[in-house]
């Protein structure tokens, strides 16, 4: 895949989640307690905070940052994503934007920038650069997905999943050979650090497992650009196989999941 071409895919998938705003809502879990603590910690998230939240979705970060007394200026590209977030969080301390965040319509000063995973979608030739202008001069950038699924820490349940992979999305690796981007320190920290913005990148991870049922996975898997995109029959056959290998495994699984969170403060 050459670059103009990763840029359409990046701008098609990134827009997937909004057509079905509820269901993405419905099936990704929230963030681990410990997220905020770091950013409480490191970043100086506290009462009176101004926060750039890029790529806010239905708000599952947005409800924490609130809850921790920050001024939040959410931006999102979906408007039945956007509906959602402002539906549960509306107050005076949020400003929800809907505009990709690559030209929306911002002026700084903010006291931290973050992304939950998000900051994959936006342009990574120019965002660091847009976020360290807005970012005032000591402030933090934070990023952090839920990387579902972990290597290290194989299971049954994921190990038959593979063979529903290897059936319906060929050009898929296996589960024990996969190696996701959100891992890809190297990366990361070179865009993190472009352009001089920002500098003394920290790399956390934060173990953890979710419990799905048959129903919950569906709803999960539902949310994935890859499945999504599937044709209609092979999409309803790996949902149908996905939930039947939890049925047959007692009716729940434990999920191994991690939380990769990268921190970056403002240079002067």
């Amino acid at each position: 895949m050459n670059e103009n071409q990763a840029d359409v895919l990046r701008a098609t998938r990134r827009m997937s989640f909004n057509a079905d705003a509820a269901g993405y809502q419905r099936g990704r879990p929230p963030y681990p307690a410990e997220v905020f603590d770091l950013l409480a910690e490191r970043c100086g998230l506290e009462a009176g905070s101004r926060v750039l939240e890029i790529g806010a979705g239905s708000g599952l970060a947005t409800g924490a940052l609130l809850a921790a007394g920050a001024r939040v200026v959410a931006v999102e590209p979906g408007e039945n994503l956007a509906a959602l977030l402002v539906a549960d969080h509306a107050c005076d301390r949020l400003e929800v934007c809907v505009s990709d965040f690559e030209t929306a319509d911002l002026s700084g000063e903010f006291d931290l920038a973050v992304a939950a995973t998000a900051l994959h979608w936006v342009d990574p030739a120019t965002s660091t650069e847009r976020i360290g202008r807005l970012v005032r001069p000591g402030g933090w950038l934070a990023a952090w997905w839920n990387e579902f699924g972990d290597v290290k820490r194989p299971t049954e349940f994921r190990d038959r999943l593979d063979a529903v992979y290897y059936d319906l999305l060929h050009v898929e690796t296996s589960y024990r050979e996969s190696r996701s981007h959100v891992l890809d320190t190297d990366r990361w920290r070179a865009q993190l650090t472009a352009g001089g913005y920002f500098g003394d990148v920290s790399v956390e991870i934060i173990e953890w497992q979710e419990t799905l049922t048959p129903q919950t996975a569906r709803d999960q898997w539902s949310t994935f650009p890859n499945i999504a995109e599937l044709a209609p029959p092979d999409r309803a056959q790996f949902l149908a196989r996905l939930s039947s290998i939890i049925d047959d495994l007692g009716g729940y699984v434990d999920d191994p999941r991690l939380t990769v969170i990268y921190t970056a403060r403002r240079t002067g």
